[in-house]
């Protein structure tokens, strides 16, 4: 298991330098949730329902499975579902693809 997988699965310690970057970090989601909340952020609204399967984790966690079983099941009940993903090492020469 690599080190950084250590901190989060197995409770590790991280080193102390990943403090002052925690830190940073909650204070720019609390800037943004904070945004967000006084109107100051715009938000999205669009006409269709979106699932969002992501951000588990890096890899290895069985997203693509769940994306595809997802898919056929809403398939399976009459929805067309479209998928939007970044992709895995993409080398596509324009995007998006159909």
């Amino acid at each position: 298991m690599l080190r950084p997988e250590r901190f989060w699965y197995q409770g590790a310690r991280p080193p102390l330098w990943t403090l002052p970057l925690g830190r940073l970090f909650c204070a720019l989601a609390g800037l943004r949730r904070w945004a967000y909340d006084r109107g100051l952020a715009s938000v999205h609204r669009l006409p269709v329902p979106v699932i969002v399967v992501g951000n588990i984790a890096v890899g290895g966690t069985g997203k693509t499975p769940l994306v595809i079983w997802l898919a056929r099941w809403l398939q399976a009940r009459g929805w067309r579902p479209g998928i939007v993903s970044r992709g895995y090492k993409g080398q596509a020469e324009r995007w998006p693809l159909p």
